[in-house]
C-alpha cells in the first residue's frame, strides 16, 4: 500500500479517536450538568416545601384585619373565634398548656398559655396568663397587636404608651408594667418590636405562693 494512502487512513483513523474522544467529554460533561441540576431541583423542591407553612402564615397574618386582643378580658373561646382552632398544643412551663396559632411549620405568630395540665381540655372561658405575638417574618404585620401594642412599633412607643396609661414602671430589661396585673416584654430586631410578650403577674405569683404553701406545710411536719 502506498505510504500517502497509510498516512491518510491513520490520519482518518486518528480524526476518529479524537472526535469520539470528543463526544465521550461532551456527553461527561452533559452527564455531570445533568446531574447537578436534578440535584439543584430537588434542593428547590425541599426547601419550597420546608417554606410553604411558612407562606401560607404569612399569607394568614396579612389577610388579617386589625387586631387588638385585651389580655385583661381574653379567653380561649375568644382567641379561636378570632384565629380559629389552635395549630399547636404544647406542655407549657409549670404544668401549664400552651396553645399556638397562625403557626408554620413548629412557628407560631401567636402563643397562649393556660393555668391548665397539659392532657386536660382547656375550657372555652379559661383566661391565659401568658400571650405572647411574634412576626416569624421580616416584615412585621402592623395590624396586629395586644393591649394597644402594636409589632412594629419602637420600645419608646411601648413606654411613652403605658406611661400615658400611669403604669411603665421598668421591671427589667425591655420589660415594665402594663396596668396593675400585668406586665409587657418585648425584643427588637431592627429597632422594631417584632416579639411582645404579656404576663399575668398577679395569676403567676399566685400560682407560685399557691405551689408553696403545701411545701412548706409539710416541712413542718
Amino acid at each position: 500500500m502506498p505510504a500517502d494512502k497509510t498516512n491518510g487512513i491513520r490520519r482518518r483513523g486518528g480524526l476518529s479517536r479524537i472526535a469520539l474522544s470528543l463526544l465521550v467529554i461532551v456527553a461527561a460533561y452533559g452527564g455531570v450538568w445533568g446531574y447537578f441540576q436534578w440535584q439543584a431541583q430537588k434542593v428547590r423542591a425541599e426547601v419550597e416545601k420546608k417554606l410553604e407553612p411558612l407562606y401560607r402564615e404569612s399569607d394568614e397574618l396579612a389577610s388579617l384585619k386589625d387586631v387588638d386582643l385585651d389580655p385583661r378580658s381574653l379567653t380561649l373561646a375568644q382567641l379561636e373565634e378570632q384565629f380559629q382552632q389552635p395549630s399547636q398544643k404544647l406542655v407549657g412551663a409549670k404544668n401549664t398548656t400552651k396553645l399556638g396559632w397562625l403557626c408554620g411549620n413548629d412557628q407560631c405568630a401567636v402563643w397562649a398559655s393556660f393555668l391548665v395540665p397539659f392532657g386536660q381540655e382547656v375550657p372555652a372561658n379559661e383566661a391565659p396568663v401568658l400571650l405572647l405575638v411574634n412576626s416569624p417574618f421580616m416584615q412585621p404585620p402592623h395590624h396586629l397587636a395586644v393591649g394597644g401594642i402594636y409589632l412594629g412599633e419602637t420600645g419608646e412607643d411601648i413606654k411613652k404608651f403605658c406611661q400615658t396609661r400611669g403604669y411603665g414602671l421598668e421591671m427589667g430589661k425591655n420589660r415594665i408594667t402594663w396596668d396593675k396585673d400585668w406586665s409587657v416584654t418585648w425584643a427588637e430586631r431592627d429597632d422594631k418590636i417584632s416579639l411582645i410578650v404579656f404576663a399575668n403577674e398577679k395569676a403567676l405569683h399566685d400560682t407560685k405562693t399557691g405551689e408553696a404553701a403545701p411545701a412548706a406545710k409539710s416541712l413542718g411536719r
